[in-house]
């Protein structure tokens, strides 16, 4: 319905020969985030979106002056929503595919690294622990775990011709890691320790300490949003954001560092 009132007032102004302008009570910025994929975002019980990106978007929207509403989607639907201009905006890793129909901001919301995680008793530990780019996980003969529609998977993983399996959610690896369905997790550090901590067998699985890359979240607005030409704003709010407090105290909240 908020799409449909924003067109019908953006042709009304264009056939009176004025530009349209937003007005305050429309200024509703819509994020769609991944549902299984903590602590960056997930939907819990009570159907409320959770995690660290929906925490930080929150307080970016406040300060560039939007409400906010964040949309709890499978991965691949987050990015079709915003595709389409169904959500104004999401908050994932920029991909060349992903520019194609956003655009990202000018300061990341944050950044981390990529690790590995194996179980214990896999008998591919060995060429694993001696793993120190992706160049050299593609000739260890192993079986990634990827997430359904993940970008950096497909660039990194799949593309490398390296054997993938895929799940739902970064929840569905970890479990699919624990029931030995598939080597070798590849993802944010944070995000699969966090997951770790709740799910039964997390003490057979052992993380790496090779950092295979350190990459950036970013806020990407749909280029058919009605504020794509509000990202300078956004990332001012975003930078501001990351000058206070607050900043570090959400990040520690779901066990991230600055």
């Amino acid at each position: 319905m908020r799409r449909r009132h924003f067109l019908l007032g953006a042709a009304t102004a264009f056939a009176l020969g004025r530009p349209y302008v937003v007005r305050a009570e429309e200024k509703l910025l819509r994020i769609a985030y991944p549902d299984k994929s903590p602590p960056s975002s997930w939907e819990d019980d009570d159907r409320h979106m959770r995690g660290v990106m929906v925490d930080l978007m929150a307080e970016v929207a406040k300060i560039a002056g939007y409400r906010f509403q964040p949309i709890a989607r499978p991965l691949p639907r987050v990015q079709i929503d915003v595709e389409n201009g169904e959500a104004d905006g999401m908050c994932l890793v920029v991909t060349p595919a992903r520019q194609k129909y956003a655009l990202a901001a000018g300061e990341a919301l944050t950044t981390g690294p990529i690790t590995l995680f194996v179980r214990r008793d896999n008998p591919a530990l060995p060429r694993l622990q001696a793993v120190r780019s992706l160049d050299d996980l593609a000739r260890a003969d192993v079986t990634v775990i990827g997430i359904t529609g993940n970008g950096w998977v497909k660039k990194n993983i799949e593309e490398r011709g390296i054997r993938t399996r895929h799940a739902s959610g970064t929840i569905g690896t970890v479990r699919m890691l624990i029931g030995r369905r598939g080597d070798v997790v590849a993802d944010m550090s944070s995000q699969i320790n966090w997951i770790l901590k709740n799910v039964e067998g997390a003490a057979d699985i052992v993380e790496l300490p090779t950092v295979i890359e350190q990459i950036d979240w970013h806020l990407q607005i749909s280029r058919k949003s009605p504020f794509v030409d509000d990202l300078p704003a956004m990332t001012a709010a975003i930078k501001e954001l990351k000058a206070s407090p607050l900043y570090e105290s959400i990040l520690k909240k779901y066990g991230m560092k600055v």
